[in-house]
């Protein structure tokens, strides 16, 4: 457990210190300052959300590196408006990667409209950029509430691409709602690097509270699963399942806040 929050969090905190004072050049409603999975900031007469990932491998390109990239900015209560990407790799690779990008691209709705390209004869990558529109305030990571439920939302978005899309349409679809319903969460953070115990320490950290965990968890604690850890009070938990239930997707609850 050590090492896996060493490696993941721990390791990153001087990144976050060298770059602390870049927010006040712009005052982001999330940003250095908050170091969640998302940047958000105020343009015009709307709310931002933005987060870029990467450099995936071609073989997650392959699958569902779209997707991926999109769940830190949907977590955080924003509906994707578009993305860009920048590749690296001979000229094989680079169709094939863009070839997928765009299949997962017409499936989410989320339009790839520019980005990068760098022609080496070296292993491919692919770094993601999203742009979303919050939909009413930002979910933060941070703002978990004493006797919370403790849950995740969707299931692991594993398998072929056409699987990881279909699980990945059925979570979207149901947190818009869920979210578009008033429903209040009141922390949340997609389950990537690290896994859930990436995500417990963390979340648990920032929220300053203890997050007390279920012995009998239904997935592994460090592996990826994409879905979306979230907390919230039981009477808007149970809301919650009843809205699962009608979209099909699955919520799991696996612990408490303190």
């Amino acid at each position: 457990m050590d090492d896996i929050i060493q490696r993941y969090v721990l390791s990153l905190e001087w990144i976050r210190k060298k770059l602390l004072d870049m927010d006040r050049s712009i005052g982001p409603i999330m940003g250095i300052n908050d170091w969640d999975d998302a940047t958000c900031i105020k343009f015009g007469n709307k709310k931002l959300i933005a987060s870029i990932d990467g450099p995936y491998t071609k073989r997650l390109v392959m699958k569902s590196a779209l997707i991926h990239a999109a769940t830190d900015v949907i977590v955080k209560g924003a509906k994707p408006l578009f993305a860009l990407d920048a590749l690296i790799g001979n000229q094989q690779d680079l169709s094939e990667m863009i070839s997928s990008l765009k299949n997962q691209a017409r499936a989410m709705k989320i339009p790839i409209l520019g980005g990068n390209t760098l022609f080496e004869d070296i292993e491919p990558r692919c770094t993601i950029t999203v742009i979303g529109e919050l939909i009413k305030n930002p979910i933060r990571d941070s703002t978990a509430k004493g006797n919370d439920i403790i849950a995740l939302l969707g299931n692991p978005i594993w398998g072929s691409q056409k699987e990881r899309i279909k699980i990945a349409r059925i979570l979207f679809k149901t947190w818009f709602k869920i979210l578009n319903s008033g429903i209040k969460i009141n922390a949340s953070k997609d389950v990537t690097k690290g896994g859930i115990l990436s995500v417990f320490y963390e979340m648990s950290k920032k929220s300053k509270k203890e997050f007390k965990i279920n012995e009998d968890l239904p997935f592994p604690l460090a592996r990826n699963l994409d879905n979306f850890l979230i907390t919230l009070s039981e009477s808007e938990y149970q809301k919650i399942i009843r809205i699962c239930k009608n979209y099909n997707c699955g919520i799991y609850e696996i612990g408490r806040v303190i």
